[in-house]
């Protein structure tokens, strides 16, 4: 039997489980980790339990697990894996150790947005409205306003327009579906 297995049946059923009984079965499923060498699938197993925190609002806790699956996934040299345990840190709030070297509205400000606000960002810059967002990515026109108040702050710009060169700064934008936030 391969070692890991037993753990990895446990992350499984936490997945399917209802909430009553996954957590349980995540923390049981990190335990058994603990026995055996499987960094990587120990590393899937925070990723798993930390979104599913993050899902249930429970930021704190989630980003404990998060980070250790960052830190799992790049020991193990799981690039796309790093990458993605990174963006839900980012989706729970997680606060950037140092600043961005470029600082806002720079391309490298675009690293410090969450999955979400991203989606939102490069929707408004292909011409939808918010509703058209709101709608697309099912969520409330109001929630999309929020976001895209964060991102503007976030990039420094303070029109559409300026989103769309600042997301595609080789492409002139266009002069339709230009709307404000």
């Amino acid at each position: 039997m391969d070692p890991p297995a037993p753990a990895v049946v446990l992350r499984c059923r936490a997945l399917v489980a209802g909430d009553e009984d996954s957590e349980d079965l995540f923390i049981a499923a990190l335990a058994r980790h603990e026995q055996v060498d499987s960094p990587y699938e120990h590393a899937r197993t925070h990723l798993a339990y930390g979104m599913w925190l993050r899902r249930r609002r429970r930021p704190v806790e989630a980003r404990a697990q998060l980070r250790r699956a960052v830190m799992g996934f790049d020991q193990c040299g799981a690039a796309v894996w790093t990458e993605q345990a990174d963006a839900e840190l980012r989706a729970a709030a997680e606060t950037p150790t140092a600043p961005p070297p470029s600082g806002p509205g720079t391309p490298d400000a675009l690293t410090l947005l969450t999955p979400q606000q991203l989606r939102i960002a490069r929707s408004v810059a292909q011409g939808a409205t918010n509703r058209e967002v709101a709608r697309q990515l099912s969520i409330s026109v109001r929630t999309v306003e929020y976001h895209l108040r964060n991102v503007f702050t976030q990039l420094g710009v303070r029109s559409r327009v300026a989103l769309v060169r600042h997301l595609e700064p080789d492409r002139p934008p266009s002069a339709g579906g230009v709307h404000a936030p």
